[in-house]
């Protein structure tokens, strides 16, 4: 389990890091957008396959369903650290030359897209209302693992079911969820303070920050809800499968499981999101920023 941990938290974005790396040393070489452009989809396509390289040996490595319920996180950590790096590492300054400095400060908040981010604050909030109730109402199996399924009692009659993201599932993918967080938060920041210089104009550059800013948080997004969607399944089905409830099990159930598609819907808006974030990427870079 440790060799596991160790290669998907150290290996693997190691791996990307210097893929990004060595990405950018052909881009920097000679400026051509088309090149630049095929560069970052492709650190976007070697994160997805380190990261499904990742994600198999985490279902693999951790049993009892925990590698399972990592999965869509896992994933999803990999994409971000891919969709980081191809908008802050791979995209390359232009050459140098008069210009005129800007004086403007300028805020994260200025640069990404309102409803998208909404729509992924909200989501981020109902999953971790979701892994606080599962990890609150969680309780200890037959065999002694705490947080791992949910049991009632009603009169003489007991029932249980599991998995059930408690303590078991939930402490690993909550620390996962802030891995995603410190890095969706260093890569906004690193795109909207980077220097001036990767666009032809001011207002080019303004473009640029504001894409790389989308899809920096439409990353985030498709992985908070690929995640939201296994978690809010599995424990909606362990609530409908028992035979004996508590009161308020067969409600929450419900609305779980109605979240589910609610994170399908984000996780696909998020996805084309990121393949345009507002236009096409070879789209031109001259127009005003509030066009983007």
């Amino acid at each position: 389990m440790s060799l596991v941990v160790l290669l998907v938290l150290v290996g693997g974005p190691l791996v990307l890091a210097v893929l990004a790396i060595t990405a950018l040393s052909l881009t920097r070489e000679r400026v051509d957008t088309r090149r630049e452009w095929t560069s970052v989809r492709a650190t976007w396509l070697a994160a997805l396959v380190i990261g499904g390289i990742a994600a198999w040996l985490i279902q693999d490595g951790l049993d009892l369903g925990r590698g399972t319920m990592l999965v869509p996180t896992v994933l999803g950590l990999f994409v971000v650290a891919g969709v980081g790096l191809g908008e802050t590492v791979v995209r390359p300054p232009r050459p140098t030359g008069p210009r005129s400095a800007s004086l403007a400060p300028r805020r994260v908040a200025d640069y990404v897209p309102q409803a998208l981010a909404t729509a992924v604050a909200a989501m981020t909030a109902l999953h971790l209302a979701t892994l606080a109730l599962t990890t609150a109402t969680a309780s200890t199996d037959d065999v002694g693992r705490a947080g791992r399924r949910v049991a009632a009692q009603c009169g003489d009659i007991g029932s249980a079911a599991s998995p059930y993201p408690g303590s078991f599932y939930s402490v690993p993918l909550i620390a996962l969820l802030g891995v995603i967080g410190v890095l969706t938060a260093a890569a906004l920041m690193t795109v909207v303070r980077r220097p001036r210089g990767f666009a032809p104009d001011d207002m080019g550059d303004d473009v640029l920050r504001r894409r790389s800013a989308t899809r920096v948080v439409a990353a985030a997004g498709a992985a908070v809800a690929a995640s939201h969607a296994g978690v809010a399944f599995f424990a909606g089905a362990a609530l409908h499968r028992m035979d004996c409830q508590d009161a308020w099990m067969a409600p929450v159930g419900s609305v779980l499981l109605a979240s589910v598609p609610v994170a399908l819907l984000l996780l696909g808006w998020s996805i084309g999101r990121i393949v345009t974030p507002g236009g096409l990427g070879r789209a031109s870079l001259t127009r005003p920023a509030a066009a983007a």
